[in-house]
């Protein structure tokens, strides 16, 4: 039976999803909204990039969502997070039930209770795409470690910053660990606001931010500004130790006998084909699902407008990542 998937926002990551979804092993219809042309652009010259067939994937293009008739099988909302929790209640009341969202959801505690509260109200479901759950290399650590007590993982970044990035690694040790109920402490961020990149209403963070759970497990992701990207995970436990070099694709077991070991990098244009699979033949997926993210986004509104607060003098409302 042929699927109708709706694609909402086509840029950089957008683009890359519609990579992955005409490598489906399905028929479907791919509805895609972008109104912005040089997006649009992108998106095509990278679909250009593959081969694929055409009669089993159609697209369709559109410049609003009030354009679209059909009622998707699978919804994907790869825009900004500003406004995305407004765009989302428009397309519940179209009758789509099934989201794959970016991260972060949206800006606000206020604003993620109400997409909750419109979720259950609409009878729909949301997951949210922290997609390293999806990382073959992680899924066979987490298995290895399936009988630790508890986890102390740390993570160090350069040149990515924390507003943009670190709800995948607090969603990576909420997996681990099995708690979703996270506390986080942002008193050693570096005393600055920085650009970002994605808009000038959009601010990045640097610096340190800790964590914890109720079974002792820790977290302590530093991220820190540089010309040089790299991404280093160590995750300690009472059975074994970890170090994973992203980047360079290496990861060590440290131990009574040391083991080295590929780290395999996957990427959007590739994952978010085993995803959408997954939720449209079992309507499931290993990604949390929006109530299971709930807790680490508060917490990561919470302490980066306490930090701006401090850095600025006044409260906001909205805080201001995506």
């Amino acid at each position: 039976m042929k699927k109708n998937i709706i694609l909402v926002g086509c840029g950089n990551i957008g683009s890359r999803h519609l990579q992955a979804l005409v490598k489906l092993p399905l028929i479907v219809n791919i509805h895609i909204v972008e109104k912005k042309k040089k997006s649009k652009n992108i998106a095509i010259s990278r679909l250009n990039e593959l081969k694929f067939n055409k009669k089993n994937h159609q697209i369709f293009w559109y410049n609003s969502i009030e354009q679209i008739s059909k009622i998707a099988d699978l919804v994907i909302i790869s825009t900004l997070s500003e406004g995305r929790v407004d765009l989302i209640q428009n397309l519940l009341k179209k009758k789509n039930k099934r989201f794959l969202i970016e991260k972060p959801v949206c800006q606000s505690k206020q604003e993620y209770t109400n997409l909750l509260k419109q979720m259950k109200l609409f009878n729909a479901t949301g997951w949210v795409n922290t997609n390293r759950r999806y990382f073959e290399s992680y899924r066979k650590i987490k298995h290895e470690l399936r009988n630790s007590k508890f986890f102390n993982i740390n993570v160090l970044c350069k040149s990515v910053g924390l507003g943009t990035n670190a709800i995948h690694f607090l969603d990576l040790f909420s997996w681990f660990t099995n708690d979703y109920k996270i506390k986080l402490n942002g008193d050693f961020l570096i005393p600055k606001l920085f650009n970002n990149k994605r808009g000038k209403q959009f601010q990045e963070f640097y610096g340190t931010v800790v964590g914890s759970v109720e079974n002792n497990s820790s977290l302590i992701l530093t991220f820190l500004p540089s010309n040089i990207e790299s991404i280093f995970i160590v995750i300690s436990t009472d059975t074994s130790n970890y170090i994973i070099d992203e980047l360079n694709q290496k990861i060590f077991k440290i131990g009574i006998t040391n083991k080295k070991f590929k780290f395999v990098n996957q990427y959007a244009s590739n994952l978010t084909t085993s995803i959408v699979n997954d939720i449209l033949i079992k309507n499931t997926s290993f990604l949390p699902k929006l109530a299971e993210s709930y807790e680490a986004h508060i917490e990561l509104f919470r302490i980066f407008n306490l930090h701006i607060k401090k850095q600025l003098k006044r409260d906001v409302s909205l805080c201001p990542i995506t």
